[in-house]
């Protein structure tokens, strides 16, 4: 059993250098030419929608913000009667629990929603991953061309980032990533511990933005070490930081709130994709389903994307910014590990 899950894990870190030599791609664009994707019929949805008021519950992996999750699972109860159990980890964790799920035959998750690109290329690829049938999937508030892929992956939403500081404990602010170096930060400020592709890829635009020797001056600076957006915000609000690289635009909740903090998000800002999965061995289907129809729709957008990059327009306090789309060949299995091998050398 160990070695089959060991072989499932491996599968995924293959497919990434199969994607750099341009197999899996194309492959994966050939499986969706070949059978172009179709909602299920009005009589169909209708019948799913009943079937999954009957299984009565769905559970989502998801690394989006937990509040807004809660919020979601909350509103899609009162809409259906379906309770929405919530898994929320980063990215690495939930890789592994999926995982272990498949391989052991306990699949526990129905939706799973990941930032790092090469996980869901690997699923699709496996064969983990149903087709989203849903209504809201095939209206024209929503972009397949720019959101269904890849596979049968679609995007929920995405998650811009920028900068942060406390204004009681530092009431100058600042005006751009560089103002971290600044003396009197030194051992105050926050940064992103790079443990899955996603958040490599963060650290890989920082450092085409501001160069290489930025990360090495920042990493002097003797900041605190976050695993994510998270566990920063709730720091920076409480004031064990003074100032964060890595806070997303959700923040501006805590901010009216109440919280003392400033946020700044540059020109041309880093954002993730969240990447939305249905999983073909899911233990509730038809409310698996459901609740990816339901997380597209503009009332879903509303509780799942308040204040983060929405994939419908003009839906209230979300913003509609194109996906980041990262450059596979830059997150190799190598590439990945060999930029966290460097980034251990200098900050630890």
């Amino acid at each position: 059993m160990l070695r089959h899950r060991r072989s499932v894990l491996l599968s995924l870190v293959v497919l990434v250098v199969l994607v750099v030599f341009g197999g899996t791609a194309s492959a994966l664009q050939s499986s969706r030419s070949a059978a172009a994707p179709k909602p299920a019929s009005a009589k169909a949805w209708k019948q799913l929608v009943a079937k999954a008021k009957q299984e009565g519950r769905v559970t989502i992996f998801s690394t989006q913000i937990p509040t807004l999750l809660a919020d979601m699972a909350d509103k899609f109860k009162k809409k259906y009667g379906i309770t929405v159990t919530v898994n929320r980890q980063i990215d690495n964790v939930l890789v592994t629990q999926i995982n272990t799920g498949i391989s052991s035959n306990k699949v526990e998750a129905d939706v799973w929603v990941a930032n790092s690109r090469p996980y869901t290329i690997g699923a699709n690829k496996n064969g983990w991953v149903a087709q989203a049938v849903g209504p809201h999937f095939f209206n024209k508030a929503y972009d397949r061309a720019e959101f269904t892929k890849p596979g049968n992956t679609w995007i929920v939403g995405t998650a811009p980032t920028g900068f942060g500081w406390n204004k009681q404990l530092y009431p100058q602010g600042l005006k751009s990533y560089t103002d971290l170096l600044k003396p009197a930060l030194k051992g105050r400020i926050a940064v992103l511990q790079p443990l899955s592709p996603v958040a490599v890829d963060w650290w890989l635009y920082i450092q085409s933005t501001l160069g290489k020797s930025f990360i090495t001056k920042l990493a002097a600076q003797n900041p605190k070490i976050y695993a994510s957006a998270v566990p920063t915000q709730q720091a920076l609000a409480s004031g064990e930081i003074s100032a964060a690289a890595f806070i997303s635009t959700v923040v501006r909740d805590l901010i009216a709130q109440g919280a003392p903090i400033g946020f700044g998000l540059p020109k041309n800002a880093w954002n993730t994709p969240y990447y939305g999965m249905i999983l073909k061995r899911a233990p509730h289907p038809a409310a698996a389903q459901l609740l990816a129809d339901y997380m597209i729709s503009a009332e879903g957008q509303a509780s799942i994307s308040h204040n983060v990059g929405a994939v419908v327009k003009k839906v209230p306090s979300t913003y509609y910014v194109p996906p980041r789309i990262p450059k596979l060949i830059s997150l190799t299995p190598e590439k990945v590990a060999a930029f966290q091998a460097y980034w251990k050398t200098l900050f630890g």
